[in-house]
């Protein structure tokens, strides 16, 4: 189990040369597309299903270490919850040592694109992306079409060798102004299998630690909610309820996250899927805003 990635972009201007870094909204919807999209001063991610039935990840290392990607650590959902996992890397354009391998890397400062392979039924279009590197969990923003191609216009546009971070969050800005392309947020993942051929209870593989909410900031408000689930067959979040309720938006922003961006493996009933009611705890940290 190694490493893999996650984040996004802040407005061109005087904003940039100030030095912030270049951070998406936590708060975008996944929903089905074809298409989807990561950005921020480190790393730009795009995912593509083509209509030849093909999956590419594109990747630009804008940072000074070497990012790598296995498989296992992509986690992806169909419009209709079904969970998909790649078998390996098939393709890197330049005929490596990259086929069958369950493993990807990067290096700083440059741009690879890689094929996929795969053995599930191949879909149109997934609702949900997210690449795992390390304790990060990048999110990536589903887009339409016309808007992908806007953004590989500016990915092709990206100078991969500037050095300075300053340059770096200044040409981003310069390239995609104020658009915001996916969200990073710090993760836990857990290594069990989705599947099960015997009885057991339903297993949380990914849960995240949001951002607080810019009031609870303010307030230096950190907290914990406990949130009582109802999961189907496919371990899809059905029904989420909290048992209590936090101030400054934090149940709202931990409904947010348990509903669409945690991932639950169902429980199983001799060798067979079944709904359950589970349970999630989300931990608001001081940490997770830096």
């Amino acid at each position: 189990m190694r490493s893999l990635w996650c984040t996004p972009v802040l407005a061109a201007g005087l904003a940039l040369l100030g030095g912030s870094p270049l951070r998406a909204t936590p708060d975008f919807l996944p929903e089905a597309s074809a298409y989807h999209a990561y950005l921020d001063s480190t790393i730009l991610l795009a995912f593509e299903l083509t209509p030849g039935r093909e999956a590419f990840i594109e990747v630009i290392n804008l940072g000074e270490n070497r990012r790598c990607l296995t498989v296992e650590r992509i986690f992806m959902r169909t419009a209709e919850g079904q969970p998909l996992r790649f078998d390996s890397f098939l393709y890197d354009g330049r005929k490596s040592k990259l086929e069958g391998n369950p493993r990807a890397c990067v290096r700083q400062r440059t741009r690879r694109r890689f094929e996929l392979g795969y053995s599930f039924d191949f879909p149109e279009k997934v609702r949900k992306v997210v690449f795992l590197l390390g304790r990060l969990a990048y999110r990536l923003q589903p887009v339409g079409g016309e808007d992908y191609r806007k953004f590989l216009e500016n990915f092709n546009k990206v100078n991969i060798g500037v050095s300075s971070d300053r340059l770096k969050r200044f040409q981003l800005g310069v390239l995609f102004g104020k658009s915001f392309y996916g969200s990073r947020v710090r993760c836990r993942r857990v290594a069990a299998p989705f599947v099960s051929n015997g009885t057991r209870g339903p297993v949380t593989l990914l849960s995240t630690f949001p951002r607080r909410t810019q009031k609870a900031r303010k307030k230096k408000k950190t907290a914990s909610l406990s949130i009582a689930l109802k999961l189907d067959p496919n371990g899809e979040v059905v029904e989420a309820i909290p048992e209590s309720n936090l101030e400054f938006g934090l149940t709202e922003r931990a409904l947010y996250e348990v509903k669409h961006w945690w991932d639950f493996a169902p429980a199983y009933q001799d060798g067979k899927p079944v709904a359950s009611d589970h349970r999630a705890k989300v931990v608001y940290r001081l940490e997770q805003d830096d």
